[in-house]
């Protein structure tokens, strides 16, 4: 008789547990979907020492239910691109290739942006810039850099 009230007792204790964790409203992170503008700094070329500053706008759709998407990214002379974007609970990741002038006057490559939504707003964030430029002693076999990037939702 004792072990199975022990046993009775356990169990519904399990479901009560089980029923506070599906009920309880969880602290769910905010959404990156929506409209952002990102400043980023990153070098002006691989083998520059000086930095530039990007303006960027991002259109971040999503996928249902899903915690990835597509994006477009508009830069402050108005070229879109398209990107995609992950996110896992305040953690995000956003990629798209940046907008290149035609006359090859301004080094291009790729972007990753990875930072942490606090609100409507993304701070201290990190990207890593991998340039169009090949270099075989880099275990990306492109040249690749660092920078920084924050970013607030827009209304």
């Amino acid at each position: 008789m004792r072990g199975t009230m022990h046993r009775l007792l356990k169990s519904a204790a399990a479901v009560v547990v089980a029923l506070l964790l599906a009920s309880a409203p969880a602290s769910a992170a905010p959404k990156l979907d929506g409209r952002w503008v990102l400043t980023i700094t990153i070098p002006e070329s691989p083998t520059s020492n000086a930095r530039r500053t990007l303006t960027v706008t991002l259109d971040v759709s999503p996928r249902g239910d899903s915690l990835n998407g597509r994006l477009t990214a508009t830069d402050d002379s108005n070229r879109t691109v398209s990107g995609a974007w992950r996110q896992v609970g305040k953690q995000v990741s956003i990629t798209y290739e940046m907008p290149c002038p035609d006359d090859g006057s301004a080094a291009c490559g790729s972007l990753v942006l990875l930072g942490k939504l606090k609100g409507d707003a993304i701070r201290k964030g990190r990207v890593i810039v991998m340039w169009d430029t090949p270099n075989n002693n880099n275990p990306a076999l492109y040249d690749t850099a660092n920078g920084t990037f924050n970013g607030e939702r827009l209304p």
